[in-house]
């Protein structure tokens, strides 16, 4: 129900506030008297498009202010939205339109929070239903049209409607765990079309011996580092047999060096430890 509007600065109203009471409150005038400006600036408050017009001339911004009781309705709206309520229990919807420039700025707000659109609009249906001539806004609305139906077949419609909606959400989650279960089953049996697929391709590769694996990842690595290894060989091979130093330290020195070597190329061959052996005994003899 709404308790009071206050208008200020909209269309053609400098200033106003209106207290509505319980029951049946009547607006009457001639036309053109402004009972229109009412229902706009109630609409406007609640989520309705604003436009230029509605700022009086020569005022820069308009501002409303309409205030509701609360039902359980929209208390639940309220809680689910985060819109704290006020201590007296009611709900206060304004609505500010300004104009920057060229532009036309809008701002709602809800016991003080800034409300979208969107929520406005929701809360618009908690809050009042707008009848024109030949118009009636809520009855165009599906959720609406049932609802009426189902009141007119009375609390036994009402009793059965919770029944097969009790029904409907078991029928829901039971189909749910069925897709689920159905998906399982499909990856189960996809992830056992790979397994056999790499089974057959492992017995059709012949493996003969256990560390095969190790083996083969020893020679990809041997493979990548060839430029290095041969290198390094050369190296060796220089310090062994082009080496016109002489002398018992200079030979100490070689085979050090050729050791020194031969430990990093082992670290990539694994092959070579036989001849990193042999210098390491050169070495310590």
């Amino acid at each position: 129900m709404l308790l009071s509007l206050r208008i200020q600065n909209f269309t053609l109203i400098d200033e106003l506030e209106l207290e509505f009471g319980e029951g049946l409150n009547v607006l009457t005038g001639e036309t053109g008297a402004g009972k229109s400006i009412i229902l706009d600036a109630i609409d406007l408050v609640l989520g309705g498009k604003p436009s230029l017009r509605m700022i009086r001339t020569g005022t820069e911004k308009a501002t409303i202010e309409g205030t509701f009781t609360v039902n359980d309705r929209i208390r639940e709206w309220s809680i689910e939205r985060e819109f704290d309520l006020s201590d007296d229990d009611t709900l206060i919807c304004s609505r500010e339109i300004s104009i920057q420039g060229t532009n036309l700025r809008s701002r709602m707000r809800v016991n003080g929070a800034i409300c979208n659109r969107q929520l406005a609009q929701e809360l618009r249906e908690l809050t009042i239903e707008i009848t024109a001539q030949g118009q009636t806004v809520k009855l165009t609305n599906t959720s609406h049209q049932k609802e009426l139906l189902d009141l007119y077949g009375g609390a036994a419609i009402f009793q059965q409607r919770e029944r097969i909606g009790t029904l409907y959400t078991t029928y829901q989650q039971a189909y749910q765990t069925w897709l689920d279960r159905q998906q399982n089953e499909q990856q189960r049996l996809q992830r056992l079309d790979l397994l056999q697929y790499q089974a057959e391709e492992l017995s059709q590769a012949h493996l003969t011996t256990p560390d095969e694996i190790l083996d083969l990842e020893s020679e990809r690595q041997r493979l990548s580092h060839v430029v290095d290894l041969q290198q390094q060989s050369y190296a060796i091979y220089q310090l062994l047999y082009q080496n016109d130093t002489g002398g018992a330290i200079a030979v100490a020195d070689m085979l050090g060096k050729a050791e020194s070597t031969l430990i990093d190329m082992v670290e990539i061959d694994s092959s070579l430890q036989p001849q990193q052996f042999q210098i390491q005994i050169l070495t310590t003899w």
